[in-house]
């Protein structure tokens, strides 16, 4: 089992579908050059595609879309000296080249910023248009185990800004942001401690409902996200494996 984990790490954590449309993407944030002794960069990064809902009596034919794409990554705080442990969340870059109108953009996104006492660790587009986060406490020392933290959020309910398309490619997006930054409060969402340091990659299963975390302390935690119709909101199961 150590050795499936071992090379499991070592695989590339990238996807590639034909199902995706990158046509006409514009970058969001500069990426700050790399240093000689970096060959890359990690940037927790997931995308996903739900149904509209306000689209559902759309024809098939039609050049309307019937799905909403999201994007959600964190953003380096290297980009921006004033827009740092923030995760930016995108929706609307699908859209079909034929029925594009020049001047018309349906692109919206929104900042949100992680408590100070928390890093992102890695995140990921969960079904009905959520988002599951891992975070790690920044005041981990190296005398604790440390705590985590994974976190369920409705994606679809924030403060989202409309923004402008240009033919520029060097215009960066994300400080159109700064006066609409959402702010995550961990005691108000689905949350659940982990006590255990956390490591990327965090592994997530719309279709099973299931989540796996890998703690840094050799330890492979898998929970099952059950969504309750109570005013509890999220109840998190967790399975746990040790391995050597």
């Amino acid at each position: 089992m150590e050795l499936s984990f071992k090379e499991a790490f070592e695989m590339p954590f990238t996807t590639i579908s034909r199902k995706i449309l990158c046509e006409d993407i514009l970058p969001l944030f500069p990426l700050p050059s790399l240093p000689k002794s970096s060959s890359s960069m990690w940037i927790p990064t997931s995308v996903s595609y739900y149904e509209d809902p306000s689209r559902a009596s759309v024809p098939p034919y039609s050049c309307q879309n019937q799905f909403i794409d999201y994007i959600s990554f964190q953003v380096p705080d290297e980009c921006f000296s004033d827009i740092v442990n923030c995760i930016c969340i995108v929706r609307g870059f699908m859209h079909d080249s034929d029925c594009l109108k020049k001047g018309y953009s349906s692109l919206e996104a929104v900042l949100l910023c992680v408590p100070v006492d928390y890093q992102c660790v890695d995140l990921s587009l969960y079904k009905d248009s959520q988002i599951v986060l891992l975070l790690n406490k920044a005041t981990n020392t190296s005398e604790s185990a440390g705590d985590g933290c994974m976190m369920i959020l409705q994606v679809s309910d924030l403060p989202y800004v409309s923004m402008s398309r240009s033919a520029c490619i060097d215009v960066w997006r994300l400080p159109e942001l700064k006066d609409s930054v959402a702010y995550l409060n961990i005691g108000d969402e689905k949350s659940r401690t982990i006590r255990h340091s956390v490591i990327a990659p965090l592994a997530v299963s719309a279709s099973r409902g299931v989540a796996c975390v890998f703690a840094a302390t050799k330890r492979a935690l898998v929970y099952i996200l059950e969504e309750m119709k109570m005013s509890l909101g999220c109840r998190i199961v967790c399975y746990l494996i040790y391995f050597s």
